[in-house]
């Protein structure tokens, strides 16, 4: 029998492993479970303990170790606190947090201030003091989760490249401290060392999307069409800020890790490309290749990227690139049936996701409808290899928990090769 490592290995090197390995958090943000749907799935299989919030903007929770136990997860991320965990309460600090009326825990730097009903976000991760007031996600009431600012649109005014002199703070514009990659290091070095999972980092955020964030939707759109030499300069400082970040990440924990994941990479909506894959390789390809490259160069990981809805057309120029795995593998969108997937890419690259459609399926469906879709699934991408299971993006917080449990009793039924 294969430990957990050596099956997600086996697996992304396209080799079929003893089992199809899973995973539930352990890719952090996008392969996660909201912090109350965790915490009604820990009720519900008589589990004690508070959930711990990892990812304060979308609220996932962090997957305790008897849950990893119970689900048979593969893999775990150099971001994690709980056990099993290599990090100790003087690394890293938490404070309450109450949503919906129910007690969480919540990293201890992460600002929020209520008004008016309304919880903003501050820019907590910026070095600058004066920075750290900017608002950049609202939660109101009725939402179990934050969304970005729709206010904070750091350049939404710009008229030309050359006023675009230095990246504004952002929360997915990746910065390490000392203090951060030390914690980061130890913790990778320790579940490299002390467990037999497959260890996971994500590494930086990417390009695409982030240009939107700063630019917003409407002067992004007018660049593409007007003035993309803006475009050109943003990509052109967010590569060498990545590189920058990537290099400093690789060698704190570089060693002990298998997989390197970076995101903003959403080229899909749920019916085709966000831009014309033409104008994405001209714009963003040559860049995302450097960053690729200086994994390849500098490590021996295998290198994920996490890209959204309907972008079939891409995948090629991935695999072209460089990338070994696709996540979230979104096969509710147009484009993106399982079958033909696995028949025109399942030797280049490994589908990580895809597993379970949370948008149709598993919130909505009855325990057996989930069970029969998800074997359904599993069944066609799993054979050769190149398939690692987990849902499509993040379990959403009103998923009834008998659902994610007969998720997973269906992915151990099929699961053997």
């Amino acid at each position: 029998m294969m430990t957990s490592r050596e099956r997600v290995l086996a697996a992304i090197r396209h080799k079929e492993p003893d089992m199809v390995p899973i995973d539930l958090g352990g890719m952090d943000s996008c392969c996660g479970i909201h912090c109350l749907a965790l915490k009604k799935l820990l009720e519900y299989l008589k589990m004690d303990g508070i959930v711990r919030i990892y990812e304060p903007i979308e609220l996932l929770g962090e997957v305790p170790e008897a849950i990893i136990k119970e689900f048979g997860i593969d893999v775990v991320s150099i971001q994690r606190t709980t056990k099993p965990t290599g990090i100790s309460s003087e690394d890293v600090k938490f404070k309450e947090y109450y949503l919906m009326g129910e007690k969480f825990q919540i990293p201890q730097e992460v600002d929020i201030i209520k008004e008016n009903e309304n919880e903003y976000m501050r820019a907590w991760f910026s070095r600058d003091i004066e920075k750290k007031n900017i608002i950049v996600a609202i939660r109101r009431p009725v939402t179990p989760y934050f969304e970005p600012y729709p206010f904070y649109t750091p350049l939404k005014d710009v008229k030309s490249a050359s006023e675009i002199v230095e990246l504004p703070p952002h929360p997915w514009i990746t910065e390490y401290t000392d203090k951060k990659l030390e914690i980061l290091r130890k913790n990778a070095k320790w579940l490299y060392e002390n467990t037999n999972y497959a260890v996971y980092g994500h590494a930086i955020a990417s390009m695409f999307e982030i240009t939107i964030y700063l630019l917003g939707h409407i002067t992004f759109a007018k660049c593409l069409r007007y003035n993309k030499r803006i475009i050109e300069k943003l990509v052109e400082l967010l590569l060498e800020h990545n590189k920058q970040e990537l290099k400093k990440f690789l060698d704190a924990v570089g060693e002990y890790i298998q997989i390197v994941g970076f995101g903003g990479e959403d080229l899909g909506t749920q019916t085709g490309p966000v831009i014309d894959p033409k104008e994405w390789r001209e714009l963003y390809k040559p860049a995302l290749k450097e960053i690729v490259d200086i994994i390849k160069n500098r490590t021996n990981c295998h290198v994920l990227v996490h890209s959204c809805g309907s972008i079939k057309p891409f995948i090629e120029d991935f695999i072209e690139i460089g990338i070994d795995i696709l996540n979230p593998v979104q096969i509710s969108a147009k484009n993106m049936d399982p079958r033909e997937l696995k028949r025109e890419f399942g030797d280049e690259i490994t589908f990580w996701g895809g597993g379970c459609d949370t948008q149709h399926i598993l919130p909505f469906a009855s325990p057996e409808k989930v069970k029969q879709h998800v074997k359904e699934v599993v069944t066609i991408f799993k054979e050769g290899g190149g398939y690692v299971f987990a849902p499509i993006h993040n379990i959403q917080p009103k998923v009834p928990p008998e659902n994610i449990v007969a998720m997973f009793e269906a992915v151990r039924e099929v699961r053997e090769y």
